[in-house]
């Protein structure tokens, strides 16, 4: 960001010393946050990530008079304090902000139109430091709709006092909603786990996964939410253990950058042992590339700890990924999940039919355990199971459930089952 540094950079600093401005003079902050982050890196690369992101930071600075903070490489958050202070600037900074954020970037042959929300804060007295306007803004960018097409622009105002909570503070976990996908085996009928899935809460009776949301949150909220997720469903697992409905084990998924913490391995293993319950009751689920996001190191160490203390691991997504085959072995990965891009119409679909063979014989190979995701009906669910799969998992197996309704399931479903034939000999 070549453009106007040098005169950006001296005029933040004497913006944020008050030097040369009036005496509590209002003063903005822009919080503004890239959604599909993790979409743009995967499909265009870090590099044209970087330049997309780059361009929106001249155009702000160009156009509405923005002094940008230092972005560090790879952030989705572009933060700044703009040179006008008065609230009465604020409507046409709105407009400028949408037609910038809606137009998009023109690259190379290329027109990127990422999903952009964005807050502009108000502090009418001018005393409070930029770090807790970005606080306050992030904190107001929690309700925003991670993917709308179109973005949301909101401008809000610093309480009168100046205190605002953190952003991980922000985070309402009581919006927290757990429900679990039954994972069925193909040979024996039986429940052989329950996948945990964390949906959020939003404005309007929305709700989106956590993970999606996942780049908004800072680490201790990240962190908070898992923690969250996971104590609510070991607790309903021991329920499920009182009530005689057999769960032989719970699939949590996790992103590189949960794993990335030097905390969640002893997090997740204080709170098994707090409920009593051994470690291979909870399978990690874990997607290739392993380390891309998070770092090869500390989600090597997490995932190391975790093994050793009895956990099992999967690998999501299988085949669409980038690992090595040596990863497997590496970290130990006990089974393969298959997901809807292979799975979809493979009852029908020769082309289907053969990277599925072609998987399962790799797995075969390998040793590893099969798992096939996202399916939908019947007859794939029917061919998936003569094909060799070991478990499937779906709407047309079972929908994601919450855990009231998980009760019932279990307890009808495990009646339904047939009763295992007795070879012992009749006295």
């Amino acid at each position: 960001m070549a453009y106007g540094i040098a005169a950006a950079a001296a005029r933040l600093a004497r913006l944020v010393k008050g030097e040369g401005a009036v005496q509590h003079r209002a003063r903005l902050a822009l919080v503004l946050r890239v959604e599909n982050v993790e979409t743009l890196r995967a499909g265009l690369g870090p590099q044209v990530l970087e330049q997309i992101l780059e361009h929106l930071t001249r155009r702000l600075v160009a156009e509405t008079r923005l002094l940008p903070q230092t972005r560090g490489l790879g952030s989705a958050e572009v933060l700044g304090l703009f040179a006008v202070g008065r609230q009465q600037a604020v409507p046409g900074l709105l407009a400028r902000l949408r037609t910038i954020c809606s137009e998009g970037v023109d690259l190379p042959d290329l027109r990127i139109c990422p999903v952009v929300n964005a807050v502009i804060v108000s502090d009418e007295t001018g005393q409070a430091e930029p770090a807790v306007l970005y606080a306050h803004g992030r904190a107001a960018l929690q309700g925003c709709d991670p993917l709308s097409v179109s973005g949301q622009m909101r401008f809000v105002e610093l309480p009168a006092e100046g205190s605002v909570p953190d952003t991980a503070a922000a985070l309402d976990l009581t919006r927290l909603r757990i429900t679990f996908q039954p994972q069925i085996c193909c040979d024996t009928g039986a429940v052989l786990g329950l996948r945990l899935q964390a949906r959020l809460g939003l404005d309007k009776g929305e709700s989106r996964d956590l993970h999606e949301i996942e780049p908004r949150l800072d680490d201790e909220a990240l962190g908070q939410a898992t923690a969250h997720a996971l104590r609510e469903a070991l607790a309903c697992l021991k329920g499920w253990d009182r009530m005689g409905a057999r769960v032989p084990m719970l699939t949590l998924p996790l992103s590189d950058r949960s794993l990335a913490d030097p905390l969640l391995a002893d997090s997740l293993l204080w709170e098994l042992d707090r409920q009593d319950l051994s470690a291979a009751r909870l399978e990690i689920e874990i997607r290739e590339p392993i380390g891309r996001s998070g770092g090869r190191m500390p989600v090597t160490a997490s995932l190391q700890r975790l093994a050793a203390a009895g956990c099992t691991l999967v690998l999501g997504e299988f085949g669409t990924g980038s690992a090595g085959l040596a990863d497997l072995r590496r970290f130990g990965i006990g089974r393969v999940r298959v997901g809807r891009e292979f799975v979809a119409d493979c009852h029908r679909r020769a082309d289907q039919q053969r990277m599925i063979l072609a998987i399962l014989a790799l797995a075969e190979h390998l040793r590893l355990a099969t798992l096939a995701d996202g399916v939908a009906n019947p007859d794939e669910n029917a061919f998936l199971a003569q094909i060799g799969f070991g478990a499937v998992q779906g709407p047309a197996v079972a929908p994601a459930m919450e855990a009231q309704e998980i009760d019932r399931f279990l307890l009808d479903y495990g009646q339904s089952l047939p009763a295992p034939f007795d070879l012992r000999r009749k006295v």
